[in-house]
């Protein structure tokens, strides 16, 4: 992938134009940035006049009021770019909102809301300056996510709109193609944002609240596991941009992800759906003619360049510690361990140490070999959660008691103020919701949870803990 350069300076005039929504924070901030400092000029679409001023004041960007939403905006854009000369060579739709909700609950103003803006939006831009770009034989990018391929509970308003621009890019590339303009989808993972931060804002201005629902507060969420705050800058994302734009042989599809486990839990999740469609169907595929098929879609896709691509150490990687453990290998995990491996190390998701995570994931011998190697009892991950916290949730009785008598504290509350004894006193019905939701988002990793054990062993660890 291009790496960020600042490149000689050029006129203004001579450069070629590129406009992205968005661009007031996160993703289109650091694209604005990116672009400008590498050889384009960037029409910077924003919304707020501090904003605007803003990236008035950045070289090699002009701002444009532009709320993606309002039709007339987006004409008087238009003109605007039209009038400035310069043509346009490129347009990153990368406005985009977040609402959650469970689907059974969630208004339909909600859904309406999130389709104006992530679905509609890039239609409506697309549309008003596809011209400009059919006159240039320019290039249109789309920011989806992977959560177009991935979803869980609470976030499927927001999968959907990234679903369906999957479609909508693959459809628009071939009406595009006779014109000779390059279309593509980057799908960023989890990287630092203000999406999140939004949607809080928004629900608390509506008075949001849990009351009544069969769920858990989504506001006691956003502040622990889907706090965007504790991720990357997105660099990348900013980079996969420039390389769509310099590359003689763009991709289709620009995944970007921060870590190997994303990348990995992605493509399993394509790779499964591609399993269920041939399931049981009249015209089945066996194993063999599927892998001659996927043999032949790889032989379609460009190779990496020297560049960019990685070494196969850096593509594979040793396990790590985290990996070892969630994995229950012991002979790894004592490998690492003896070999001065970090064993509070914080993996890049959730902020977990390698103790947390076998407490998650009920690895109780590789629990006790960090607990005798000197782990971190007491560390806390990102929603403030400890080893024992964790353990006392998924209900590992023998990870708690080892966790007790080597002198961890069962005193420390988490981001919601509990402490061990509590996520396992309250009644299990009322928890439910909260199992439901973190199951679902670490079933990629492997997790899988035993309701009937949970609940059985709940009362046990809650008198463990007392």
């Amino acid at each position: 992938m291009t790496a960020i350069t600042n490149t000689a300076a050029q006129e203004a005039v001579d450069l070629p134009a590129v406009l992205i929504t968005g661009t007031s924070t996160g993703i289109g901030a650091r694209m604005t940035e990116v672009l400008s400092q590498n050889g384009f000029f960037v029409y910077a679409g924003a919304r707020e006049p501090a904003d605007l001023e803003r990236l008035d004041a950045m070289e090699n960007v002009k701002s444009v009021r532009l709320d993606v939403t309002i039709q007339s905006e987006i004409d008087a854009a238009v003109e605007f770019v039209r009038s400035e000369g310069r043509g346009l060579y490129g347009l990153i739709n990368n406005a985009g909102v977040a609402v959650m909700g469970p689907l059974i609950e969630q208004p339909v103003e909600e859904l309406d809301f999130i389709i104006d803006v992530n679905l509609l939006g890039p239609y409506r831009v697309t549309k008003a300056f596809s011209d400009l770009l059919i006159e240039s034989e320019g290039r249109v990018l789309t920011v989806t996510s992977i959560a177009g391929i991935l979803s869980g509970p609470f976030i499927g308003a927001y999968s959907m709109t990234k679903h369906a621009m999957e479609a909508y890019t693959d459809a628009l590339a071939a009406e595009m193609d006779q014109f000779n303009v390059a279309v593509a989808a980057v799908e960023p993972g989890n990287y630092k944002s203000q999406i999140t931060a939004s949607m809080v804002r928004r629900m608390k201005e509506a008075g949001y609240s849990a009351e009544g629902s069969r769920y858990p507060s989504i506001l006691d969420l956003v502040t622990g596991p889907l706090d965007r705050s504790q991720y990357k800058d997105p660099d990348d994302v900013a980079l996969a941009t420039l390389d769509f734009l310099t590359s003689d042989s763009p991709k289709r599809r620009y995944m970007v992800v921060p870590n190997q486990l994303e990348a990995e839990i992605t493509i399993r999740q394509a790779l499964r759906e591609m399993v269920q469609l041939n399931e049981g169907q009249p015209y089945t595929y066996t194993r063999d003619e599927l892998v001659v098929m996927l043999d032949e879609a790889l032989g379609e896709v460009r190779p990496a360049s020297s560049e960019s691509a990685p070494s196969s150490s850096e593509a594979a990687g040793d396990m790590t510690i985290h990996e070892a453990v969630a994995t229950g290998d012991l002979e790894a995990v004592r490998e690492l361990i003896e070999a001065g491996a970090d064993l509070n190390v914080r993996e890049p998701t959730g902020g977990s140490s390698p103790l947390i995570s076998a407490a998650t994931f009920g690895r109780t011998e590789a629990a006790q070999m960090l607990i005798e190697a000197g782990a971190d009892l007491d560390q806390q991950n990102n929603d403030g959660s400890t080893a024992l916290i964790t353990a006392a949730f998924f209900a590992h009785a023998d990870i708690v008691e080892a966790l007790l008598a080597a002198g961890a504290d069962r005193n420390i509350r988490n981001s919601a103020g509990s402490t061990a004894l509590d996520v396992v006193s309250a009644p299990f019905d009322d928890m439910r919701g909260i199992y439901d939701f973190v199951g679902a988002m670490l079933a990629p990793y492997g997790l899988e949870l035993d309701y009937e054990r949970i609940e059985r062993t709940r009362p046990t660890i809650a008198e463990m803990l007392r």
